[in-house]
């Protein structure tokens, strides 16, 4: 049996870092007795994993794991596990998807973030945001093990928006992370540091939209949009 699980990740927990939270999900997971499958050979481990690593200091409202279980499992059991999961971790959802498609983690397209900018002069942000979307390029230098590179970020940018004093982007997503939040933000003049972040959806690209991954029902291989909610048009 496989399941991709949606969870919120709260301010208790902001941070928190990527092991550590695969260590808190592990122990929720024992406690709550659930049947997790492990993986074979000498070292065998629990098959799980989440679909897209979340920045140290940003909270969430859709987190996504990928788990494998040797049997189906009943919401009963579910609620169990939310009550053994610790303060700032609230388990949302769950679907039950075929053992043979991808890893969640390869299949997602973007990410949508909500950044509260509240202490930026907002004239001054709105101009800064439409001359971004003017642009056919955006080039940041990002560091990595192999030294620095250069890199077009306006590829990557599907959304960008002032709604109130809050800057919200969607941002497209590939095998190298795709673009980064604090990237756009410091390209608009703000100071990652000083800005709340926060992730308000990762998708799927179904066709012209980014659909949810729960929103998406799953025959082998094949896709279907299974609901009318939480995507953005393409």
């Amino acid at each position: 049996m496989r399941y991709w699980i949606k969870f919120s990740k709260d301010k208790e927990l902001r941070f928190i870092s990527h092991l550590d939270l695969l260590r808190s999900w592990q122990r929720a997971l024992r406690r709550a007795c659930l049947p997790v499958a492990y993986s074979a050979g000498f070292n065998p481990h629990p098959r799980l994993s989440f679909a897209s690593a979340l920045p140290v200091g940003a909270t969430s409202e859709a987190e996504y794991l990928d788990i494998f279980l040797t049997r189906p499992v009943s919401a009963e059991e579910w609620q169990r596990l939310q009550n053994t999961l610790p303060e700032g971790l609230v388990l949302l959802d769950w679907r039950e998807v075929p053992v043979e498609i991808a890893a969640l983690m390869s299949l997602i397209g973007a990410a949508g973030w909500l950044c509260e900018a509240d202490e930026q002069e907002q004239d001054v942000l709105a101009a800064a945001i439409q001359q971004m979307l003017l642009s056919t390029t955006l080039s940041v230098e990002r560091s990595g093990k192999k030294g620095k590179k250069m890199l077009d970020l306006r590829p990557l940018l599907l959304r960008l928006e002032l709604c109130g004093r809050d800057v919200r982007m969607v941002l497209k997503m590939n095998q190298e992370g795709g673009a980064k939040p604090q990237e756009v933000l410091g390209a608009l003049g703000l100071p990652a540091e000083a800005v709340r972040t926060h992730r308000i959806g990762l998708y799927l690209a179904v066709g012209k939209r980014l659909q949810s991954p729960l929103a998406v029902l799953w025959h082998k291989n094949e896709v279907a949009i299974d609901a009318q909610k939480d995507y953005y048009q393409l």
